[in-house]
């Protein structure tokens, strides 16, 4: 958490900023200038905050990517319209997400299946007697590899 000379957080200073563009050349970038406005920091001060702030774990300014802005991560537009719109927009993105990550989920849970029953069928055939052993035991292997699954899953 970094606190200003006044102690507060970027996160309280900059949370509601509106959606501002930002450029390659510093010179034309409206978040820098906005950054450096209020808080008074000379160029390369604000840019290592800008970073900061823009980093995936903190998340002060998040860029949309439909208007191509940054914005802070609590603002939301001031007509009703708008605010509506955005937010059904946050909405399909999750909705996305979502969907992707279930359809990944399917997938893995597929071929666990598929590597537990594997790993069923060699132990009854009796493969790995067969097979030289490298490392330990593979039967006691495949038992571990088969409770961390478990786990995993429950």
């Amino acid at each position: 958490m970094s606190y200003l000379e006044n102690g507060s957080t970027h996160r309280s200073l900059f949370r509601l900023m509106g959606p501002l563009h930002h450029d390659a050349d510093p010179n034309r970038s409206q978040v820098l200038a906005h950054i450096m406005e209020n808080t008074g920091w000379d160029l390369g001060r604000a840019i290592r905050a800008f970073n900061s702030m823009r980093h995936p774990k903190s998340k002060v300014l998040v860029f949309d990517q439909i208007h191509r802005m940054w914005k802070g991560c609590d603002w939301v537009p001031g007509d009703k319209d708008s605010k509506d719109s955005m937010f059904i927009v946050e909405l399909r993105t999750l909705q996305r997400r979502v969907a992707a990550m279930d359809s990944e989920l399917k997938k893995a849970t597929k071929e666990i299946k598929r590597l537990n029953k594997k790993l069923a069928n060699r132990d009854e055939s009796g493969a790995e007697e067969e097979q030289p052993e490298t490392n330990g035991n593979q039967s006691e292997y495949g038992r571990n590899i088969e409770d961390m699954v478990r786990q995993a899953w429950s």
